[in-house]
C-alpha cells in the first residue's frame, strides 16, 4: 500500500488541462466561425473570448487544442481547425465519429502511453498517480489533475463507443478492428454506469460490499454505483452520492485504506499484476 508519494520539485510534463469533449466542442465552434481557413492566433483567441493569444490562459487553451490535434499550426504563424474536425462533423455514421474520437484521445503523448500500456483495463487512480510521479516526473498535484482529465476524456470516448471497441484498435490512418454490429449504446457515461449497476443489483450472484452500515440509513439523495474490476476476475462496487466532492473522495480513500485485506498471493495463487 502506498502511504505517501513524495512531491517532485520542478515543472511537470505537458498534459491536457481540458477534456477531449471540451476540445472537440471548441473546435466545432471555431469551425463554424472561421471554417477551415488559417487565421492569426489572436483571431482564434478572440473567437474563444480572450483579448489576444498572448493572454496566459488563452495560450494554454490553444495548447490544449493542439495537443488533441483538433487545430494545427500552419505556415505564416497561423492556426487552422484540422480537416478531421470537419469530417467528424459531417460523417453520417457513429462508427466513423468514434474512430475520430479514439484517434484524438491518443494524440497527447501521456494519454498514448497510458492507453498502449493498459488499453481499457486501467488500474486505480492510486496506481496511475504513483506511475505519473515516479516514472513521468509529475508533481503530485499536477498528476491528480492529469488523471482526472484523462478519465473524463476516456469516459467521453467510451460513452460514444461500441462496447466491443478497443482503444488500441485504431491505426494511424483512422481504421479500426472489424467488429460485430450491436444495439446503440447509451449516450452518456452516467447512463451507462446506472444501467450496469441496475443489472448487477438484480443478479443472484451480486453481493454488495459491506463497508459500512450505510444501507440502514434512509436517504432520498441520488447516487451512482461504479464497477471496479479487481484481480482474479472479481468485482467491487462503489456507490457515491451526487454531487460528489473532492473532500468526499479523500474520506472514501481513507476508509478504503483501513479495510482489512488478506495476502493476495495465498488467495490468487501468485497472481501478478
Amino acid at each position: 500500500m502506498i502511504e505517501h508519494i513524495k512531491k517532485r520539485a520542478g515543472r511537470s510534463p505537458n498534459y491536457p488541462m481540458q477534456t477531449l469533449e471540451w476540445a472537440v466542442n471548441t473546435a466545432l465552434e471555431l469551425l463554424e466561425k472561421e471554417g477551415g481557413h488559417a487565421v492569426p492566433p489572436d483571431i482564434v483567441a478572440r473567437n474563444l473570448g480572450y483579448k489576444d493569444a498572448s493572454n496566459g490562459k488563452a495560450s494554454r487553451i490553444l495548447a490544449n487544442l493542439k495537443a488533441f490535434g483538433v487545430i494545427d499550426s500552419v505556415p505564416g504563424g497561423k492556426l487552422a481547425v484540422t480537416k478531421d474536425v470537419q469530417r467528424y462533423k459531417l460523417t453520417p455514421t457513429a462508427e466513423d465519429k468514434r474512430s475520430f474520437l479514439k484517434q484524438w484521445l491518443k494524440k497527447p503523448l501521456l494519454y498514448r502511453k497510458i492507453i498502449e500500456k493498459y488499453d481499457r483495463d486501467l488500474p486505480s487512480d492510486a496506481v496511475l498517480l504513483f506511475e505519473l510521479v515516479d516514472e513521468h516526473s509529475f508533481n503530485e498535484a499536477a498528476a491528480i489533475t492529469a488523471i482526472k482529465v484523462f478519465r473524463d476524456s476516456l469516459n467521453f470516448v467510451m460513452g460514444n463507443a461500441n462496447s466491443h471497441d478497443s482503444l488500441n484498435g485504431v491505426n494511424d490512418e483512422g481504421g479500426e478492428d472489424e467488429e460485430e454490429d450491436i444495439a446503440p449504446q447509451e449516450t452518456t457515461v452516467n447512463q451507462q454506469i446506472k444501467k450496469t449497476a441496475e443489472t448487477a443489483s438484480t443478479s443472484s450472484n451480486f453481493h454488495p460490499p459491506q463497508i459500512t452500515p450505510a444501507s440502514q440509513v434512509k436517504s432520498s439523495q441520488e447516487s451512482l454505483k461504479y464497477p471496479i474490476r479487481l484481480a482474479g476476475g472479481r468485482m467491487a462496487w462503489i456507490e457515491v452520492p451526487v454531487p460528489f466532492y473532492d473532500a468526499d473522495k479523500n474520506k472514501l480513500r481513507a476508509q478504503i485504506e483501513i479495510i482489512g485485506t488478506e495476502d493476495e498471493d495465498n488467495k490468487l495463487g501468485g497472481f501478478n499484476m
